[in-house]
């Protein structure tokens, strides 16, 4: 008879003879069980999270757009919720342009009186005003204007609803008398000699406050272009003068071919 005790999980033959396997086999079977019937442990706590590095924008290279333009850092940026709404700033009101610092005094020759259908209104209180560029027919002015290469029309410097008045691109009033103040818009240049005195007329006073004429009295607003003109008739010779001849002068020679008056200059 065969005997069998467990020792170590196993069997141990006591007595007889038996095969070996099948202690290795009851082994194993204890084993398993013994691992499924064992308590399973607590998972392990997770670490606390670490606290955010704060972001770090690498150095741009120098050949490229940000390094011409830099990032703001993130910390600057805000939602754009929280934005504060743009506010437009107050209007103001444009002003006329009236000269440049340091310019003579001056004052300028009325000429509103010498003009032939002044006041406009006269005829075109009557008319409803028409602000359409065309042909004007059967009218005192002219039909087209000589003046700009075709790109004026009569409401460029005349008000549309005033017209004993002109105005300004900002469509500020003008009187005629200050018609310098449309022209110069354009011609700003002209206007600036004209202000200082190297352009128009003079008609009083060297010192202190100048006279002068309006670009009008010189330019026809409507055809600016000065014509040729023939030179004036030379001034007759008063009583008891002979009258001067005509005298032709030699042209001085060239400095270098003239002898040097320097005697201990070299030949």
């Amino acid at each position: 008879m065969i005997r069998y005790a467990t020792m170590g999980g196993g069997f141990q033959r006591v007595g007889g003879h038996g095969t070996r396997w099948l202690a290795s086999i009851a082994g194993f079977v204890f084993l398993v069980g013994a691992v499924d019937a064992a308590p399973a442990e607590a998972p392990a706590a997770a670490p606390p999270p670490a606290a955010a590095a704060p972001a770090v924008t690498p150095p741009a290279s120098a050949g490229s757009p940000d390094a011409a333009f830099p990032r703001a850092p993130a910390t600057l940026l805000r939602p754009l919720r929280e934005n504060v709404p743009f506010e437009m700033p107050a209007p103001i009101e444009p002003k006329v342009f009236a000269g440049y610092p340091g310019m003579p005094p001056f004052s300028v020759v009325p000429r509103v009186d010498q003009l032939t259908f002044y006041p406009c209104s006269n005829c075109h209180s009557a008319m409803k005003p028409n602000p359409q560029p065309r042909k004007l027919i059967a009218a005192p002015h002219p039909a087209a204007l000589v003046h700009g290469n075709g790109r004026f029309w009569c409401l460029n410097c005349h008000q549309l609803n005033d017209r004993d008045r002109l105005h300004t691109l900002a469509d500020q009033p003008v009187e005629y008398d200050q018609a310098y103040l449309v022209c110069g818009q354009c011609h700003f240049n002209r206007q600036k000699d004209w202000f200082f005195g190297g352009h128009g007329k003079r008609v009083k006073n060297w010192q202190g406050e100048r006279v002068i004429y309006n670009c009008t009295f010189c330019h026809d607003p409507h055809d600016p272009t000065l014509k040729p003109r023939a030179p004036s008739a030379p001034p007759p010779v008063r009583v008891g003068l002979k009258a001067m001849q005509p005298t032709r002068h030699e042209a001085p020679a060239p400095v270098f071919d003239q002898p040097s008056q320097d005697p201990g200059a070299r030949p």
